[in-house]
């Protein structure tokens, strides 16, 4: 039986009340209560639990319980208002080419060629970028040469893959072409630390070694942050409505240019990108965040090197020590990811991993 007005209104304003643990009004909006991007994925999960099959734009968009609750009883009987001028995902997705049509382009980066020793790899994180790293890597890889791997698809139209274990796959031939055997030092970055682990994997099923692992505010494989049941379009259309709240524009065509200079500069884009690829990346993102939600890891024998935020410090989701040999854990005050990159302490914590390693 389909939903009332009144059904939609109390079924939102009793999960809110349950994340939040406010008391909530109708017209209380979302975000003054407390709510925020990640936690509307709570609500939306557990709004179609109850049969409300809500979308994570309709929050952003209405904020307030009564407004949703307004919207989405007019929208039965009318069609559903347009979200902006965006593509959606299925006419982004088939602007991309199956890896069977085109040539696999290379995911390898130079960032640092220069140097000798055993070369540090660095891993793209989320948004599938790690060019950004170049402005890093000099302050924790000594002498060494430092590369990077980025996601297939990020510069060209391959589709990327839906796979950690696929894309550690890829990867790893890439850098046996630079390294072709180790020991091994690598450097992930929140989604990078995942992709890492699972290189790290391969290499010590095959007998080989990998000296430094060190992941950076890198949640453990196996723990998930969104819903598992979303499919690609779903993640899309978060990212889009997350963007679009993050900018204050109706879509991401509106002041494109300071949409692409914000992205820049908290690197969730690297210098370069065509404008008309905007879309693109983030359906390439959809797809780096559905396969990090459905890998399924397998132990690790080696050592991890773990450095995360203090706030983590103390909750049992964020403890490698299950899937890893050993765990050597250091914890900072920081605002994410870049901040720790860029914080001298956590360089200096990642340096002294490679100066164990002579070679």
């Amino acid at each position: 039986m389909a939903l009332n007005r009144n059904d939609i209104e109390q079924i939102l304003s009793e999960i809110w009340e349950d994340l939040l643990d406010v008391d909530v009004e109708p017209d209380d909006d979302f975000f003054e209560l407390g709510g925020y991007s990640l936690l509307i994925v709570n609500v939306v999960t557990e709004a179609r639990k109850r049969g409300l099959e809500l979308a994570a734009n309709d929050i952003y968009t209405h904020k307030t319980a009564a407004a949703i609750a307004d919207a989405l009883s007019a929208a039965t009987a009318t069609a559903a208002p347009a979200a902006g001028a965006d593509p959606d995902f299925s006419t982004v997705w088939e602007s991309g080419l199956s890896p069977m049509r085109t040539e696999p382009s290379t995911t390898l980066v130079a960032l640092a060629p220069e140097g000798t020793g055993t070369p540090v790899f660095c891993f793209h994180w989320g948004t599938g970028n790690v060019r950004f790293m170049a402005d890093l890597v000099d302050t924790f890889r000594g002498e060494r040469p430092a590369y990077g791997l980025e996601m297939a698809g990020l510069w060209g139209r391959e589709r990327p893959a839906l796979s950690i274990v696929e894309m550690a796959s890829r990867y790893l031939k890439e850098i046996r072409a630079v390294q072709p055997e180790g020991p091994y030092l690598f450097v992930g970055p929140c989604a990078g630390g995942r992709i890492a682990y699972e290189i790290a994997r391969q290499l010590e099923a095959n007998g080989e070694e990998v000296a430094v692992l060190a992941v950076i505010n890198t949640m453990p494989p196996g723990t998930t942050e969104l819903d598992a049941a979303w499919g690609l379009r779903e993640l899309y259309d978060f990212r889009l409505t997350s963007l679009r709240e993050r900018y204050s524009v109706p879509d991401l065509y509106t002041d494109q240019e300071r949409v692409l200079r914000g992205m820049v500069d908290i690197a969730w884009l690297d210098e370069g990108v065509d404008p008309a690829d905007l879309h693109w990346r983030q359906a390439v993102w959809a797809a780096g965040v559905f396969a990090q939600e459905h890998y399924e890891p397998r132990p690790y024998g080696g050592e991890v090197t773990v450095i995360q935020l203090a706030e983590d410090a103390d909750r049992p989701e964020a403890d490698w020590g299950p899937l890893a040999g050993s765990t050597e854990t250091h914890a900072f005050t920081s605002a994410g990811t870049l901040a720790l990159l860029r914080d001298a302490a956590v360089a200096e914590v990642i340096a002294k991993k490679l100066a164990n390693h002579s070679a």
